[in-house]
């Protein structure tokens, strides 16, 4: 099998865009990805390895004069890196450093006036280094469910699962729409008997402390995941996940968690998330008529659901 080297730096919704073209790779390549956590944490089972791109060795790549040590890798048959590299820098670097390997650079994201999901996109990249990928089915695959533990569905707990914050501040909406929706999940009938937890990680820290005693006499629980295995432990218990386009809200879709993904200013066609109970809902005022479009798709994914599991 070819040797195949992945370098996609990136956040945790950037590197999991991996994951339908490395689940297509499966078997017919050895691949190593380059990253950096908590992404690399996630795609570890679908590579042969993962290297951190913090570690020590990788500042070769960006040096005008390297001093001639190599890369932490070595015998690389194929390499596709996704950089912005408009001196060739790090083209260079790698040609020199992997003198064997075919090199391939490609910008991280595809251009924004495009309709190509980001997934998509680094799938054709991969099939254009000549790697035997297909991108149309890949995608298919895992919008279908094919990422799910056992191809069954992962989120089989009695809780609604809330993450309000973002790795942008942008893409968010504010505290005291996210204090009206979980009242009104509160008194649905459909929803009020199931759990509540508010998932916060290191970009939501600065919540203000009355929304967070808002939700304490709503009787949610707030909870924080500190790596990636506490991460996916809570998504396993989680009935129903509401957030906004994130990282978490990726990786959600993709296990197979009913998920109402809500994107304030986003691009849905390149970044909608992937997985077979997803429901994106797009809107930039977070008031009243939004907040109720979100309760009623989130009965009716409950309620399909329930009906059915991925195949």
């Amino acid at each position: 099998m070819e040797r195949v080297l992945i370098i996609r730096p990136g956040a945790l919704g950037d590197t999991l865009m991996l994951l339908p073209a490395l689940r297509d790779l499966a078997g017919k390549a050895s691949v190593t990805v380059v990253g950096r956590r908590p992404g690399l944490d996630a795609i570890r089972p679908y590579a042969d390895q993962t290297i951190d791109l913090e570690g020590q060795g990788w500042h070769r790549l960006f040096t005008d004069a390297p001093d001639g040590s190599p890369l932490p890798v070595s015998d690389m048959d194929v390499v596709t890196a996704f950089f912005r590299d408009e001196d060739g820098m790090i083209q260079r670097n790698l040609k020199q450093s992997l003198p064997g390997a075919a090199v391939h650079l490609f910008r991280s994201l595809p251009e924004k006036r495009t309709n190509i999901h980001v997934a998509e996109y680094l799938a054709r990249c991969l099939e254009a280094s000549g790697l035997p990928v297909d991108p149309g089915r890949s995608m298919a695959t895992v919008r279908g469910g094919g990422l799910c533990k056992d191809g069954l569905l992962s989120g089989h707990g009695r809780r609604i699962l809330w993450h309000p914050g973002s790795g942008s501040t942008g893409k968010n909406h504010p505290p005291e729409f996210w204090a009206d929706l979980v009242t009104r999940f509160s008194h649905d009938a459909a929803l009020k008997d199931f759990g509540r937890v508010l998932l916060l990680g290191p970009a939501e820290a600065s919540l203000p402390e009355p929304f967070k005693a808002h939700l304490r006499q709503r009787e949610v629980e707030i909870t924080t995941s500190s790596d990636m295995d506490s991460l996916v432990d809570t998504l396993n218990e989680t009935a129903l996940y509401l957030g906004h386009d994130s990282g978490v809200t990726h990786l959600s879709a993709m296990r197979c968690v009913p998920t109402v993904a809500l994107f304030k200013n986003s691009d849905p066609s390149q970044w909608a998330p992937l997985g077979p109970w997803v429901r994106v809902l797009t809107g930039q005022v977070p008031g009243p008529e939004l907040a109720a479009r979100i309760v009623e798709v989130a009965r009716e994914l409950m309620a399909l659901v329930g009906t059915r599991s991925c195949e």
